[in-house]
């Protein structure tokens, strides 16, 4: 039934939980994880004397997290990774229709600039907008 699952990896402890239940689910059906971070961009900032260690900053935090996934996951399933500068819930329905995914899964609540503001804003854009079955974990 699922070939491939994107997860979306942010750091925070809901997209811990996705990814468990991800690599359960992967295991189960014999699936690849296709692990995704997206940081937000830092095109405002072009041209300024940081720009470059903003962006540099930013992809070692990415790959951070990554890692952190991919250790996480262990040697259970296959695994992808996708480091990608731009708006999350963009990203994440971009990856899934390039990379054909069978199922998205994200946390319910993550990491962002805004702090409890916008709660989910990322998981209820996905899920309305994913052309495959998406998992919100809570």
């Amino acid at each position: 039934m699922f070939h491939k699952i994107l997860v979306a990896v942010d750091g925070s402890e809901h997209a811990r939980r996705a990814l468990e239940t991800a690599i359960d689910i992967a295991r189960r059906y014999d699936a690849t994880l296709c692990l995704l971070h997206a940081f937000p961009h830092v095109s405002d900032l072009l041209g300024t004397p940081f720009y470059e260690q903003m962006v540099e900053s930013r992809t070692m935090i990415g790959r951070s997290l990554l890692e952190s996934a991919r250790t996480q996951v262990g040697d259970l399933v296959p695994v992808e990774e996708q480091l990608l500068q731009g708006p999350a819930a963009s990203a994440i329905l971009r990856v899934a229709d390039v990379e054909h995914c069978d199922l998205i899964m994200l946390g319910s609540r993550g990491h962002s600039q805004i702090g409890g503001i916008l709660l989910g804003s990322v998981s209820n854009v996905v899920a309305q907008r994913a052309h495959c079955p998406v998992m919100v974990v809570h």
